[in-house]
């Protein structure tokens, strides 16, 4: 029994001979081990959007003082907020708001231009923190030529300038030029977009007038036409009447479409 036992040894040492090589590679050995679940990233909780009553509190600051304003303001930033998004979803809707409070009989005139320009100085003092986070400018910036038809607050007009600076634009900024004088600017100066900001009705023969030729005029025969305003969401159609190329409802969609438009050409 014993000699048959002796006989089996070397087929059991072959048997076993590639876990004994196994065992003594740890490095093959760590192969075959189970390997842990990779950590996963932790999100940081998503911001629940500026609504209603985030804007009545900035009106509401902003009626007060701008002192308050710029308080708030720099709260929403320093809980995660980007400039970018306080800009197009505090302020701008803060600005309709009280101007449907106006409408509506709840607060009179003066608080009202009080408040907007409270609110456009502030945003003169957050320039610097707002272009903070500005593109870097590949070859010659573009430039554009952003008039104001006249309204009483420039604040819609001053927003869209610091989006397009902010997306490495030059900005230069006109308060209702007569044809004239916008003539005399685009002539002087290569723009490849004219923006012009409408907000009654009443401007519309005006903003015509000045638009008429304004190709022919400037120093740039391809120049883009833009508007915007509180007008073109109620009067989409302006586009077609005084001729532009585009509209845009927003500041950074301001950007985006301008620079489709410019590299169609």
């Amino acid at each position: 029994m014993l000699d048959a036992a002796v006989k089996r040894l070397p087929r059991f040492l072959m048997d076993i001979a590639p876990i004994q090589r196994l065992i003594s590679a740890p490095g093959r050995l760590r192969l075959v081990a189970r390997p842990d679940a990779p950590e996963q990233p932790v999100r940081a909780p998503a911001l629940p959007a500026l609504g209603t009553s985030q804007w009545s509190e900035l009106a509401h600051a902003a009626i007060y003082s701008q002192d308050e304003a710029l308080t708030l303001l720099r709260a929403w930033r320093d809980h995660g907020r980007s400039w970018p998004d306080i800009y197009l979803h505090g302020i701008s809707p803060t600005a309709q708001l009280m101007g449907d409070w106006w409408a509506a009989d709840q607060m009179d005139f003066a608080s009202l231009s009080m408040a907007m320009a409270r609110l456009q100085s502030a945003m003169y003092a957050l320039s610097p923190e707002f272009m903070a986070g500005s593109r870097p400018v590949q070859g010659a910036p573009r430039r554009l030529l952003l008039v104001n038809a006249g309204s009483q607050h420039s604040m819609g007009s001053l927003m869209v300038a610091e989006f397009f600076r902010l997306a490495g634009w030059r900005v230069q900024m006109a308060h209702a030029p007569s044809a004239p004088e916008l003539s005399l600017a685009l002539q002087s100066d290569w723009f490849d977009v004219l923006g012009v900001g409408i907000s009654m009705e009443q401007q519309v023969p005006e903003v015509q007038q000045a638009l008429s030729g304004a190709r022919q005029r400037s120093a740039n025969p391809g120049i883009k036409i833009m508007l915007g305003g509180p007008l073109m969401q109620k009067r989409p159609d302006l586009v077609r009447v005084l001729g532009a190329d585009f509209s845009a409802d927003a500041a950074d969609e301001a950007v985006r479409s301008a620079e489709r438009w410019l590299a169609m050409n």
